[in-house]
């Protein structure tokens, strides 16, 4: 009788677990058919024990800090049963729809408008035409969350898209995809993934990279109609070496594509450029002349900084990232880390791998130094990093104070080592107890910190620094490494000791 009991209860818990893995969003768009830059997106759907569900839009994604309400871009919204009968629903706020009678539903249907519709000059605040997207009949960029929603309590299903095309153009994303002449269909384990991987649909105009550890895939479209992926592949190939050396070679993915679109600027003094970054890829926007050399040199400037957030926060990160709420999100309070360490991994790495001087480094901290002075002095970094939204006029700081709190960070952990631990041996150190799919605790980081390093003066660093907002101690700990920071300048003492010059060479070279 227990037996039988057992394998009764077994057999329910299987059927649960199927239960389970019946509910998969099946999205449908057709791109080639644009009638007022909108596509038409109609999703299958059925499984639902609830009632009542509401299906929502984002209001923000990762890797941006201001509110975009991608919901107001849809129209048209509808939601049928099986037999074709329209379900009863409210639109609740810009991005949600409550939707009555779940249990039936089988079919939504609604229009997207696109966000923009040429990268040009024009500037909004608080509005990243890198989470959005544009389409055109040449070519679409394709951000998830703008497209496909979601059903709240629901994100951890299994995505499919199918995409119908009449033109032959090439998909470049680092999702899981099938192609063909006429549909290709993309799959992703749940809405994270989805959201994680723009789509740019374009004339083919890609080269690959084969690197040691790494495929890179350099995806391109340009308005002028000229292929420009060759050109920036051989470009950037050394820069992505040199971070892959700058990291030991432990690269946290295996996989990675650069998507790059290019509008084309007749006016010589127009260059702006945009990026997003993603697990495995990021999204650059250009706007500027056909001129190879400029486009080189602002993809090499973007991606530098972008790919080394493949480390962090897209590897390394709290549970208010791991867990991220695309309506009501709650950030943490390490935006020092995610934005500052990357900046000063991006501006340390040039020098520390060769590909720069010393005197083109020290440039680059005056310029920071100088440039931090407009912001709020008093504002702690975590202050900052708990209220990026509230704060957009702040926001930028993170790349200036940030990556130079985290200069000094890395020059107090080499002085407490004689030269042997700095903030690249922290953060991999750190990788390695957690990682993708282990995020985190927001209140436990500066604990690991100080542990992992050894050094328990780390923590009254991080309580004047980074919790504090003590001024950063620039000259203090240059000095320490044999320079000298002094109006807003760096120079070379002319008698520094056997440590300064120890504690320099370990820092940068």
């Amino acid at each position: 009788m227990k037996k039988a009991f057992f394998l009764l209860l077994l057999f329910a818990g299987c059927m649960a677990g199927i239960q389970a893995q019946t509910i998969t969003y099946r999205y449908e768009t057709t791109i080639g058919k644009l009638s007022n830059d909108q596509l038409r997106v109609n999703l299958k759907i059925s499984g639902f024990s609830e009632d009542t569900l509401t299906y929502c839009f984002p209001k923000i994604v990762p890797g941006i800090y201001g509110a975009m309400n991608f919901g107001q871009y849809i129209s048209g919204f509808e939601v049928f049963d099986k037999k074709g009968k329209k379900l009863q629903i409210e639109q609740t706020d810009v991005n949600s729809w409550k939707i009555y009678g779940t249990r039936k539903i089988a079919r939504l249907s609604y229009l997207v408008d696109d966000s923009w519709e040429a990268f040009d000059e024009h500037l909004e605040n608080g509005f990243y035409r890198s989470a959005a997207s544009s389409f055109s009949d040449s070519a679409l960029v394709i951000t998830p969350n703008c497209l496909f929603g979601y059903f709240r309590g629901h994100i951890d299903h299994p995505f499919e898209v199918s995409i119908r095309k009449e033109k032959k153009l090439y998909p470049a994303t680092s999702l899981k995809k099938t192609t063909g002449a006429k549909q290709d269909r993309f799959f992703a384990a749940n809405y994270h993934r989805l959201v994680d991987n723009p789509i740019l649909y374009a004339i083919p105009d890609t080269t690959i990279l084969q690197l040691p550890g790494i495929s890179v895939e350099v995806a391109c479209y340009s308005t002028s109609g000229k292929s420009i992926s060759k050109d920036i592949a051989a470009y950037i190939r050394p820069l992505l070496l040199a971070q892959a050396k700058y990291l030991n070679n432990k690269l946290p993915v295996d996989r990675y594509t650069f998507i790059i679109y290019h509008h084309l600027s007749k006016n010589s003094g127009s260059y702006i450029g945009d990026g997003l970054e993603h697990s495995n890829s990021t999204l650059i926007l250009l706007y500027m002349p056909l001129d190879i050399e400029t486009i080189k040199q602002n993809v090499y400037g973007i991606a530098s900084h972008e790919f080394f957030h493949t480390l962090m926060p897209l590897g390394l990160h709290s549970k208010e990232i791991e867990q991220y709420d695309y309506n009501n999100p709650k950030f943490s309070k390490h935006l020092w880390l995610y934005e500052g360490m990357t900046e000063y991994f991006t501006m340390h790495m040039p020098v520390k791998t060769g590909l720069q001087s010393e005197q083109e480094f020290f440039r680059t901290i005056e310029e920071k130094a100088s440039m931090m002075q407009q912001f709020d002095p008093n504002l702690p970094m975590t202050e900052l990093s708990l209220h990026p939204i509230e704060m957009q006029d702040e926001y930028y700081n993170v790349y200036l104070k940030g990556a130079l709190l985290n200069m000094c960070l890395d020059l107090k952990l080499r002085e407490l080592s004689g030269g042997t631990y700095g903030v690249k041996d922290l953060v991999l150190q750190l990788t390695e107890r957690y990682g993708p799919g282990k995020p985190f605790e927001d209140n436990q980081l500066f604990a690991d910190m100080v542990q992992l390093s050894g050094f328990p003066e780390l923590r009254a660093f991080i309580a004047s620094y980074i919790e504090g907002a003590e001024p950063l101690p620039l000259e203090e700990i240059l000095l320490k490494a044999g320079l000298k920071f002094e109006d807003g300048k760096i120079s070379e003492l002319k008698n520094s000791t056997p440590e300064q010059l120890k504690l320099r060479e370990s820092w940068l070279r």
